[in-house]
């Protein structure tokens, strides 16, 4: 039986990275990059392998959004204090726990093993296009 997708979100929707084509994906992965600096920037420490964990990946694409939106031009001041205070916050209680990670990670196929290096940033990332291109070419992926 083939996994079960979620329905696409909209176009719009620059958090949905489960729907974008693979140069889209490749995008959304840069900004997310410069989105991770400018947190570094602000003294939030990030995991350094946040990028290899799905769910830090979906969190950090729907925080992006939601400081785009709580900063625009008409936005409460509520709208950004609750994005540090609600959003942001709650992510780094939960990524806690991969702070100690630092870039290693035990192999998937042998999680008993030392942690390996994980990959660096650009061959993931190329890793996942890659893997987009195929999935989005197989018969009945629209």
């Amino acid at each position: 039986m083939p996994a079960m997708r979620p329905a696409p979100a909209s176009p719009a929707t620059p958090w949905d990275l489960d729907h974008c084509p693979g140069p889209v994906l490749a995008q959304r992965y840069a900004d997310l990059q410069a989105f991770v600096s400018w947190l570094q920037e602000q003294n939030v420490e990030v995991p350094a392998c946040w990028y290899a964990h799905g769910w830090v990946v979906h969190r950090l694409a729907v925080l992006q959004a939601w400081r785009t939106l709580a900063y625009s031009p008409g936005a409460h001041p509520r709208d950004a204090a609750d994005w540090w205070a609600v959003g942001l916050a709650a992510l780094q209680r939960d990524w806690e726990a991969l702070l100690g990670h630092q870039g290693r990670h035990p192999p998937p196929d042998a999680p008993w093993d030392d942690p390996v290096p994980v990959p660096e940033f650009a061959e993931f990332v190329r890793a996942q296009v890659a893997a987009r291109a195929h999935r989005d070419a197989e018969p009945g992926s629209a």
